[in-house]
Protein backbone atom coordinates (compact mmCIF):
# COMPACT_ATOMS: atom_id res chain seq x y z
CA UNK A 1 0.00 0.00 0.00
CA UNK A 2 1.09 3.29 -0.72
CA UNK A 3 2.29 4.84 2.45
CA UNK A 4 -0.16 7.93 1.41
CA UNK A 5 -4.21 8.04 1.24
CA UNK A 6 -6.78 10.90 0.97
CA UNK A 7 -8.87 10.82 3.74
CA UNK A 8 -11.56 13.93 3.60
CA UNK A 9 -9.46 15.61 0.57
CA UNK A 10 -6.06 15.63 3.11
CA UNK A 11 -3.17 13.54 2.47
CA UNK A 12 -2.53 11.78 5.17
CA UNK A 13 0.30 8.74 5.85
CA UNK A 14 -1.96 5.40 5.92
CA UNK A 15 -0.81 3.81 9.27
CA UNK A 16 -2.22 6.49 10.99
CA UNK A 17 -5.13 7.39 9.06
CA UNK A 18 -8.52 6.71 11.38
CA UNK A 19 -12.55 7.16 11.00
CA UNK A 20 -14.78 7.75 13.50
CA UNK A 21 -16.37 4.11 15.00
CA UNK A 22 -19.48 5.92 14.74
CA UNK A 23 -19.34 6.08 10.85
CA UNK A 24 -22.71 5.49 9.00
CA UNK A 25 -20.96 3.30 7.00
CA UNK A 26 -19.00 1.29 9.54
CA UNK A 27 -22.50 0.98 11.44
CA UNK A 28 -25.17 0.87 8.80
CA UNK A 29 -23.00 -0.14 5.30
CA UNK A 30 -24.49 3.32 4.42
CA UNK A 31 -21.01 3.51 1.65
CA UNK A 32 -20.53 3.24 -1.43
CA UNK A 33 -16.75 2.70 -3.20
CA UNK A 34 -15.28 2.20 -6.60
CA UNK A 35 -11.89 0.29 -7.65
CA UNK A 36 -10.20 0.92 -10.75
CA UNK A 37 -7.00 -0.30 -12.19
CA UNK A 38 -4.20 1.75 -13.32
CA UNK A 39 -2.22 0.77 -15.90
CA UNK A 40 1.64 2.39 -17.27
CA UNK A 41 1.00 5.32 -14.86
CA UNK A 42 -2.94 5.56 -16.12
CA UNK A 43 -6.12 4.95 -14.51
CA UNK A 44 -7.93 2.97 -17.20
CA UNK A 45 -11.45 4.23 -17.77
CA UNK A 46 -11.34 6.47 -15.00
CA UNK A 47 -14.23 8.30 -16.45
CA UNK A 48 -16.95 5.63 -16.64
CA UNK A 49 -15.78 4.49 -12.65
CA UNK A 50 -16.30 8.43 -11.46
CA UNK A 51 -19.45 8.47 -13.38
CA UNK A 52 -20.69 5.00 -11.97
CA UNK A 53 -19.34 6.12 -8.19
CA UNK A 54 -21.14 9.22 -8.33
CA UNK A 55 -24.43 7.85 -9.58
CA UNK A 56 -24.34 5.20 -6.33
CA UNK A 57 -23.17 8.26 -4.46
CA UNK A 58 -26.66 10.13 -5.60
CA UNK A 59 -28.76 6.73 -5.17
CA UNK A 60 -27.89 6.70 -1.60
CA UNK A 61 -28.93 10.27 -0.99
CA UNK A 62 -24.74 11.11 -0.59
CA UNK A 63 -23.76 14.46 -1.91
CA UNK A 64 -19.74 14.28 -2.28
CA UNK A 65 -18.09 16.96 -1.51
CA UNK A 66 -16.46 19.62 -3.22
CA UNK A 67 -17.36 17.56 -6.00
CA UNK A 68 -16.44 14.79 -8.61
CA UNK A 69 -13.65 16.73 -10.35
CA UNK A 70 -12.07 17.69 -7.63
CA UNK A 71 -12.18 14.23 -6.49
CA UNK A 72 -10.67 13.30 -9.67
CA UNK A 73 -7.81 15.82 -9.45
CA UNK A 74 -6.75 14.17 -6.10
CA UNK A 75 -6.88 11.10 -6.71
CA UNK A 76 -4.20 11.64 -9.83
CA UNK A 77 -2.06 13.40 -7.70
CA UNK A 78 -2.39 10.56 -4.76
CA UNK A 79 -1.18 8.09 -8.02
CA UNK A 80 1.35 10.69 -8.74
CA UNK A 81 2.47 10.51 -5.12
CA UNK A 82 2.72 6.73 -4.89
CA UNK A 83 5.40 6.30 -7.54
CA UNK A 84 3.73 3.53 -9.19
CA UNK A 85 2.71 2.78 -12.41
CA UNK A 86 0.38 -0.24 -12.36
CA UNK A 87 -1.86 -0.07 -9.18
CA UNK A 88 -4.68 -0.62 -7.55
CA UNK A 89 -7.20 2.82 -6.67
CA UNK A 90 -9.69 2.34 -4.11
CA UNK A 91 -12.35 5.29 -3.54
CA UNK A 92 -14.90 4.91 -0.51
CA UNK A 93 -17.53 7.21 0.48
CA UNK A 94 -20.07 7.19 3.51
CA UNK A 95 -22.49 9.05 4.51
CA UNK A 96 -20.48 10.79 7.60
CA UNK A 97 -20.23 10.11 11.33
CA UNK A 98 -22.99 10.61 14.21
CA UNK A 99 -24.60 8.79 17.27
CA UNK A 100 -25.88 6.08 16.55
CA UNK A 101 -29.55 6.05 14.79
CA UNK A 102 -31.33 4.92 12.18
CA UNK A 103 -32.47 7.65 10.80
CA UNK A 104 -29.96 9.86 9.29
CA UNK A 105 -29.43 12.88 10.83
CA UNK A 106 -29.52 15.97 8.68
CA UNK A 107 -26.12 17.82 7.32
CA UNK A 108 -23.66 15.43 7.71
CA UNK A 109 -20.46 15.43 6.21
CA UNK A 110 -19.39 12.22 4.71
CA UNK A 111 -16.17 10.58 4.90
CA UNK A 112 -14.33 10.28 2.11
CA UNK A 113 -10.92 8.16 1.43
CA UNK A 114 -8.97 6.53 -1.29
CA UNK A 115 -6.29 4.51 -1.30
CA UNK A 116 -3.44 3.36 -4.18
CA UNK A 117 -1.99 0.42 -3.82
CA UNK A 118 0.15 -2.32 -6.19
CA UNK A 119 -1.68 -3.95 -8.62
CA UNK A 120 -1.93 -7.60 -7.90
CA UNK A 121 -0.88 -10.53 -10.68
CA UNK A 122 -3.75 -12.06 -12.63
CA UNK A 123 -3.04 -15.83 -12.11
CA UNK A 124 -1.97 -17.59 -14.96
CA UNK A 125 -3.90 -20.81 -14.76
CA UNK A 126 -6.91 -17.79 -14.92
CA UNK A 127 -6.24 -18.13 -18.31
CA UNK A 128 -5.08 -21.46 -19.42
CA UNK A 129 -7.12 -23.29 -17.51
CA UNK A 130 -10.32 -21.25 -16.75
CA UNK A 131 -12.15 -21.21 -13.49
CA UNK A 132 -14.97 -23.54 -12.20
CA UNK A 133 -18.18 -21.99 -10.31
CA UNK A 134 -21.19 -23.15 -8.89
CA UNK A 135 -24.56 -21.46 -8.43
CA UNK A 136 -26.20 -19.92 -5.66
CA UNK A 137 -29.41 -18.54 -4.96
CA UNK A 138 -29.14 -14.16 -5.50
CA UNK A 139 -30.52 -13.06 -2.10
CA UNK A 140 -28.76 -10.03 -2.57
CA UNK A 141 -31.12 -6.66 -2.24
CA UNK A 142 -33.08 -5.19 -5.48
CA UNK A 143 -30.49 -2.06 -6.17
CA UNK A 144 -27.29 -4.27 -7.21
CA UNK A 145 -26.48 -1.48 -9.83
CA UNK A 146 -25.71 0.90 -6.62
CA UNK A 147 -22.11 -0.22 -5.88
CA UNK A 148 -22.36 0.11 -2.52
CA UNK A 149 -20.03 -1.81 0.55
CA UNK A 150 -22.90 -4.51 1.60
CA UNK A 151 -21.69 -7.16 0.05
CA UNK A 152 -22.26 -10.03 2.77
CA UNK A 153 -24.26 -11.79 0.36
CA UNK A 154 -21.16 -12.08 -2.11
CA UNK A 155 -18.68 -12.79 0.85
CA UNK A 156 -20.76 -15.27 1.96
CA UNK A 157 -21.44 -17.05 -1.59
CA UNK A 158 -17.66 -16.51 -2.66
CA UNK A 159 -16.72 -18.58 1.08
CA UNK A 160 -19.60 -21.21 -0.61
CA UNK A 161 -17.96 -21.75 -3.94
CA UNK A 162 -14.43 -21.91 -2.28
CA UNK A 163 -15.63 -24.81 0.22
CA UNK A 164 -16.91 -26.76 -2.50
CA UNK A 165 -13.43 -26.76 -4.19
CA UNK A 166 -14.63 -24.03 -6.80
CA UNK A 167 -13.17 -20.36 -7.69
CA UNK A 168 -16.69 -18.44 -7.91
CA UNK A 169 -20.20 -18.32 -7.33
CA UNK A 170 -22.67 -17.16 -9.89
CA UNK A 171 -26.19 -15.88 -8.61
CA UNK A 172 -29.22 -17.27 -10.07
CA UNK A 173 -32.77 -15.11 -9.42
CA UNK A 174 -36.12 -16.86 -10.91
CA UNK A 175 -34.02 -19.54 -12.66
CA UNK A 176 -31.65 -17.09 -14.56
CA UNK A 177 -28.61 -16.01 -14.08
CA UNK A 178 -27.57 -12.72 -12.62
CA UNK A 179 -24.08 -12.46 -12.18
CA UNK A 180 -21.09 -13.36 -10.40
CA UNK A 181 -19.95 -12.26 -7.11
CA UNK A 182 -18.27 -9.66 -8.03
CA UNK A 183 -17.93 -9.63 -11.58
CA UNK A 184 -21.04 -9.91 -14.45
CA UNK A 185 -21.08 -13.12 -16.28
CA UNK A 186 -21.17 -14.32 -19.76
CA UNK A 187 -22.08 -17.63 -21.73
CA UNK A 188 -21.85 -17.96 -25.72
CA UNK A 189 -24.07 -19.82 -27.46
CA UNK A 190 -23.33 -20.70 -31.57
CA UNK A 191 -20.79 -17.86 -31.88
CA UNK A 192 -23.28 -15.54 -30.00
CA UNK A 193 -22.59 -13.52 -27.09
CA UNK A 194 -25.43 -13.09 -24.27
CA UNK A 195 -25.38 -11.42 -20.86
CA UNK A 196 -27.80 -10.08 -18.85
CA UNK A 197 -29.68 -6.95 -19.06
CA UNK A 198 -28.89 -3.46 -17.55
CA UNK A 199 -31.54 -4.17 -14.57
CA UNK A 200 -31.57 -3.23 -11.00
CA UNK A 201 -30.44 -6.43 -10.14
CA UNK A 202 -27.25 -6.56 -11.59
CA UNK A 203 -23.62 -4.03 -11.40
CA UNK A 204 -23.71 -1.93 -14.81
CA UNK A 205 -19.63 -2.85 -14.68
CA UNK A 206 -17.54 -0.88 -16.50
CA UNK A 207 -15.27 -4.15 -17.79
CA UNK A 208 -18.72 -5.49 -19.34
CA UNK A 209 -19.42 -2.18 -21.01
CA UNK A 210 -16.33 -2.31 -22.50
CA UNK A 211 -15.92 -6.06 -23.51
CA UNK A 212 -19.18 -5.44 -24.96
CA UNK A 213 -18.10 -2.76 -27.69
CA UNK A 214 -15.18 -4.67 -27.85
CA UNK A 215 -16.80 -7.22 -29.04
CA UNK A 216 -18.87 -5.19 -31.40
CA UNK A 217 -15.29 -4.08 -32.39
CA UNK A 218 -14.52 -7.53 -33.49
CA UNK A 219 -17.68 -8.50 -35.26
CA UNK A 220 -19.14 -11.10 -32.36
CA UNK A 221 -22.54 -10.84 -32.02
CA UNK A 222 -24.24 -9.95 -29.04
CA UNK A 223 -27.17 -9.76 -26.77
CA UNK A 224 -28.29 -8.89 -23.37
CA UNK A 225 -31.00 -10.87 -22.52
CA UNK A 226 -31.81 -13.59 -19.66
CA UNK A 227 -29.96 -16.88 -19.47
CA UNK A 228 -31.89 -19.42 -18.10
CA UNK A 229 -29.28 -21.40 -15.74
CA UNK A 230 -30.54 -24.95 -17.14
CA UNK A 231 -28.89 -23.28 -20.42
CA UNK A 232 -25.69 -21.97 -18.95
CA UNK A 233 -24.70 -25.57 -18.23
CA UNK A 234 -25.24 -26.25 -22.03
CA UNK A 235 -23.33 -23.34 -23.66
CA UNK A 236 -19.68 -23.47 -26.04
CA UNK A 237 -18.63 -20.69 -23.02
CA UNK A 238 -18.77 -18.91 -20.49
CA UNK A 239 -16.90 -16.25 -18.59
CA UNK A 240 -17.03 -13.42 -16.17
CA UNK A 241 -15.69 -9.75 -16.26
CA UNK A 242 -14.51 -7.56 -13.77
CA UNK A 243 -11.74 -4.68 -13.10
CA UNK A 244 -9.45 -6.71 -11.20
CA UNK A 245 -8.10 -9.48 -14.45
CA UNK A 246 -10.57 -8.32 -17.10
CA UNK A 247 -11.89 -11.63 -18.95
CA UNK A 248 -12.08 -14.53 -17.10
CA UNK A 249 -13.28 -18.38 -18.57
CA UNK A 250 -15.28 -20.45 -16.30
CA UNK A 251 -14.81 -24.19 -17.47
CA UNK A 252 -17.60 -26.17 -15.25
CA UNK A 253 -20.24 -24.86 -13.60
CA UNK A 254 -22.22 -26.94 -10.50
CA UNK A 255 -19.73 -29.84 -11.63
CA UNK A 256 -21.08 -29.27 -15.09
CA UNK A 257 -18.30 -29.19 -17.76
CA UNK A 258 -18.61 -26.21 -20.47
CA UNK A 259 -18.07 -26.58 -23.95
CA UNK A 260 -14.68 -29.04 -24.20
CA UNK A 261 -13.70 -27.93 -20.73
CA UNK A 262 -11.11 -25.99 -21.74
CA UNK A 263 -10.94 -21.62 -22.11
CA UNK A 264 -12.70 -21.05 -25.60
CA UNK A 265 -11.83 -18.61 -28.21
CA UNK A 266 -14.51 -15.94 -27.94
CA UNK A 267 -13.00 -15.16 -24.38
CA UNK A 268 -9.37 -15.49 -25.45
CA UNK A 269 -10.14 -12.62 -28.67
CA UNK A 270 -12.47 -10.57 -25.99
CA UNK A 271 -9.59 -11.31 -22.75
CA UNK A 272 -6.56 -10.09 -25.51
CA UNK A 273 -8.46 -6.98 -27.03
CA UNK A 274 -9.35 -6.19 -23.22
CA UNK A 275 -5.68 -6.02 -22.76
CA UNK A 276 -4.71 -3.91 -25.89
CA UNK A 277 -6.86 -1.64 -24.78
CA UNK A 278 -6.01 -1.12 -21.30
CA UNK A 279 -2.07 -0.99 -21.78
CA UNK A 280 -2.60 1.23 -25.01
CA UNK A 281 -1.07 -0.96 -27.70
Amino acid sequence: MSPEMLLNGQFVPYETATVAVDDRGFQFAESVYELMYCYRGRPFEMDRHMRRFSNSAEAIGLTLEPGIDVLKSQIEELLKRSGLQEAVIYIQATTGAAPRAHLRPAGLKPTVIVTVGPKPPIPERWRNQGLTAITVPDERWARCYVKTTMLLPNTMARKKAVEAGCDDAIFVRDGFVTEATAANAFAVFNGELRTAAKSNYILHGVTREVVLELAAQLGIPSVEGPIPVDRLYTADEVFITGTTFGVAPIVSVDGKTIGDGRPGPVAARLHDAYWRKALGD
